[in-house]
């Protein structure tokens, strides 16, 4: 593991120092930015490589979950670890801290337990099965606010690198992200269990709710591809 290269001090008091200091939850232990990154290390790691070399410049799409980088606090259990500046890589399913410029990118190790808030939202670092059935851990970005059933999205993100034309018939086809949806239910914080944004996906999940559920999604207009309204759907599916 690599120690963190720490970002200009200016730059760390203009986005960090003031900002921690109100924050609710940060830990008041914490008395200099020094102090936060001093914790920070244990968690750090230089981030993976691309497998390919990608031109960033003629790439289309982006791997980020949000492009820009966003202040964020990193907890692990109740225990913060301060505020710096971080986005989420979906396609390395890494959360990756702003770096000084020219120097190497490191990213959050992957810890149990642990999430990061930022703008009243959540990730969270949870297990799930993939397609084939093994068990995995990826960032969930958590949609709804009840513990009891809770909606969860995470991002795949998939990478198709350029492709030269094969005839002059053809075009070349230009490297790309894409990033898929993929939402999540888990009851009473147990296991994660995919489903799709369809009715009669959900219904499915809450056997004697079925009646309840269609009623709601039609009194209410809900359209469940709409990340807000399936979010609501599920807080109403709390209530019952």
């Amino acid at each position: 593991m690599k120690s963190l290269r720490l970002l200009p001090i200016t730059l760390l008091l203009l986005f960090c120092g003031s900002m921690f200091a109100q924050m609710s939850g940060a830990p008041r232990e914490f008395e200099s930015t020094s102090q936060i990154y001093d914790e920070l290390r244990k968690f750090l790691n230089t981030k993976e490589k691309d497998p390919y070399e990608i031109d960033w410049e003629n790439v289309k799409g982006s791997p980020y979950l949000y492009e820009n980088y966003k202040l964020a606090q990193f907890f692990v259990g109740d225990k913060s670890y301060g505020n710096v500046m971080m986005r989420l890589n979906t396609y390395s399913d890494e959360i990756e801290l702003l770096p000084e410029d020219g120097q190497e990118m490191e990213a959050l190790m992957k810890v149990d337990n642990s999430r990061v808030t930022f703008e009243n939202k959540t990730l969270k670092l949870m297990k799930y099965k993939d397609e084939e059935g093994y068990e995995k851990q990826s960032y969930f970005l958590v949609l709804n606010d009840k513990d009891d059933v809770q909606l969860l999205l995470r991002k795949k993100c998939v990478f198709s690198p350029n492709e030269k034309a094969l005839t002059a018939n053809q075009a070349d086809r230009a490297a790309k992200f894409t990033q898929y949806d993929r939402y999540y239910i888990s009851k009473n914080g147990g296991a994660l269990t995919e489903v799709k944004p369809k009715k009669k996906e959900v219904v499915k999940l809450f056997p004697g709710k079925e009646g309840d559920i269609k009623k709601y999604i039609k009194s209410e207009r809900l359209k469940l591809k709409k990340q807000k309204d399936f979010a609501k759907l599920v807080d109403y599916i709390a209530t019952l």
